[in-house]
């Protein structure tokens, strides 16, 4: 699979101007919050796997699961993951109803042209959505213990959270989910790296996994 320049600047010229337009007006009520879903992607050799857990906070277990095995659409490149890991996502996604929250395995507007695939993916099916990273794209930290926010161009635009005993990660809003409301969300979650969005990384490896077994 090749990169193509022209698409790839169409596409960035896309995220600008999406972002010029994008409002939102509705914002999450975190009082209705009753199910998730996570959605993360996993590679092996020439192939994809992606899983979406369909997740209830009432009784912290999974209600629903999706995985799909694919070839990625288009090559890796920084800033443009929505090209490569949206398409498969969206797909799985769309699967289920009855939801209220979308967690992603990328960022949200933490990002540097603050549209990162969690704002494509809600965008695009007009739900609330959030994005969780590993690692920082853009941004400076602020100093804390356990968490703090993260600001570009002295603007918050996430958090950054490190529980006791776990890794760091970093989370922003994707749509219709204000800034200010993602310590609450991260609290109702757990204070932890969500266990929904941990199921759906375990479930695509796993798919993986059993793909090599067979071949």
């Amino acid at each position: 699979m090749e990169r193509n320049e022209i698409l790839e600047e169409f596409f960035i010229d896309l995220q600008k101007a999406i972002r010029r337009i994008l409002k939102v007006e509705r914002r999450l009520r975190l009082e209705e919050l009753k199910n998730l879903v996570s959605v993360d992607a996993a590679y092996r050799g020439r192939f994809m796997a992606v899983a979406a857990v369909k997740w209830s906070l009432m009784k912290g277990e999974v209600l629903d699961e999706k995985t799909m095995i694919c070839e990625p659409p288009y090559p890796y490149v920084p800033g443009l993951l929505f090209l490569r890991e949206g398409p498969p996502m969206l797909k799985l996604i769309k699967e289920f109803d009855d939801w209220q929250l979308l967690l992603v395995d990328a960022h949200g507007i933490l990002h540097p042209r603050r549209m990162g695939l969690a704002v494509f993916l809600g965008f695009i099916l007009d739900k609330p959505a959030i994005g969780l990273a590993k690692s920082l794209l853009v941004g400076e930290e602020e100093p804390g213990e356990s968490f703090g926010r993260v600001f570009v161009e002295g603007e918050v635009l996430g958090y950054w959270f490190k529980p006791r005993g776990s890794r760091k990660f970093y989370v922003s809003p994707g749509y219709m989910v204000g800034v200010d409301q993602i310590p609450k969300i991260i609290s109702i979650l757990g204070s932890r790296y969500p266990e929904a969005l941990r199921r759906a990384d375990m479930l695509s490896k796993k798919v993986l996994r059993d793909l090599a077994k067979q071949s």
